[in-house]
């Protein structure tokens, strides 16, 4: 159970710390002692840094010989440690005051300021590939692409219905297209722990032995991947969220910086991409925002820029009577994307907004059409086939457009 320590021990945590971004290498030959006497309502605190020897240390109590005190509130000393608070600020505001040479204040950020380097902590010299950047990037057209379906419907489902046209596309170029349904039964994937033995233990390596290890390596190995799933509750279904998940020891446990956020660097900087491909049973497509927002997240984060988001809205009520006009362009348009996305390695406004539109279509008469369709169901004035063989194979999910 994790529980918030104490003001003494968060202190000496931090000066614990402190003494491992000692600067030995450009500051071998410095040697003082930093006497902190800290403050928080009736209670004081005594700690200490020293340097001697190319060697830092600390300690608890007060030192008989110290270059240089530092009384401050511990407020203060924790707004100037975390960077809230300069330390040059905070003296000049008189926040803090000191006994002893300014000098030694003034060295202190230079002293325990070390920069790590790839030898002392790996990862921490990470850069932006090429790849990562469209204008610099070098599209080749891949020999494979990895389609990953999650539906829990697999090929009986809406996702496949239209996925199997985008795939048709792809194929058309040459491209072979390697399919997995994450669903399949045979597939055993666990949800990720957060242990993080593939952290600080295991270099990478999940300690759960499924088939989830298998496929993250096998899309470790792929130019271009495929992501498809119908939305669900905003999101992906569960077994595709645990699989997105356990790609977590694609990482490494190190933060850097990309443009103006952080990310963690990957341990394997091979050029790799990915596509999104996701449809919804709402006619509208402001709904995949949510989850549009999420793979890209995912793609700046593993690496893997997202080279095409694909998405079709009211994907099961295009194929009902009213609507049944639109459906051919949408399935033309799946092809064009197929041969777009591996020959160019994106797809073009145009054929995405075909794929997507609602063609124009009354909100109120396709509420109405939608609420009669499972108004029937529900009453059984309209069977429906597959519904009765996936609920005699016990598989049906239940979804409105899986």
């Amino acid at each position: 159970m994790i529980e918030i320590t104490s003001t003494k021990e968060n202190l000496s945590n931090l000066f614990r710390y402190w003494i491992n971004l000692y600067n030995n290498k450009q500051f071998p030959d410095f040697e003082a002692v930093y006497q902190f006497v800290l403050k928080k309502e009736e209670e004081t605190y005594y700690f200490y840094l020293s340097v001697s020897d190319g060697k830092a240390g600390y300690g608890e109590g007060k030192h008989k010989s110290p270059s240089i005190t530092i009384y401050s509130p511990v407020s203060v000393w924790l707004d100037i440690t975390s960077g809230k608070l300069s330390g040059t600020q905070g003296y000049l505001a008189r926040k803090y005051r000191i006994e002893g040479p300014l000098y030694y204040l003034k060295m202190l950020n230079k002293v325990f300021g070390k920069k790590f380097t790839n030898e002392e902590i790996p990862g921490v010299e990470d850069k932006i590939q090429d790849f990562e950047i469209p204008q610099k990037r070098l599209w080749k057209k891949p020999k494979k692409v990895l389609v990953i379906n999650g539906s829990p419907r697999r090929k009986s489902g809406f996702t496949y219905f239209y996925l199997k046209y985008l795939i048709k596309g792809i194929e058309q170029t040459g491209t072979e297209v390697e399919g997995i349904d994450i669903y399949d039964e045979k597939l055993s994937i666990e949800p990720c722990r957060g242990c993080f033995t593939c952290w600080t233990k295991t270099n990478g390596k999940c300690v759960i032995k499924d088939d989830a290890n298998e496929l993250i390596e096998k899309i470790n190995n792929t130019y271009l991947t495929v992501y498809a799933f119908p939305l669900y509750i905003d999101s992906v279904p569960a077994k595709m969220k645990a699989f997105l998940d356990r790609q977590f020891i694609t990482v490494m446990p190190v933060f850097v910086p990309y443009q103006n956020l952080t990310r963690h660097p990957i341990r394997d900087t091979k050029e790799r991409y990915m596509a999104l491909f996701s449809i919804s049973g709402f006619p509208e497509i402001e709904h995949f925002r949510p989850i549009a927002g999420t793979f890209k997240g995912i793609a700046r984060n593993s690496h893997r820029p997202l080279v095409a988001t694909i998405l079709r809205p009211g994907a099961e009520s295009v194929t009902a009577p009213p609507y049944r006009n639109y459906l051919k362009e949408i399935l033309a348009s799946l092809e064009q994307a197929g041969k777009e996305l591996v020959e160019q390695g994106k797809v073009s406004k145009r054929v995405l907004k075909f794929i997507s539109s609602d063609y124009s279509v009354s909100k109120e008469l396709w509420r109405t059409y939608s609420n009669l369709h499972w108004f029937l169901k529900r009453n059984g004035g309209e069977k429906d086939e597959k519904f009765e063989r996936n609920k005699n194979r016990k598989k049906f999910d239940g979804g409105i457009c899986g």
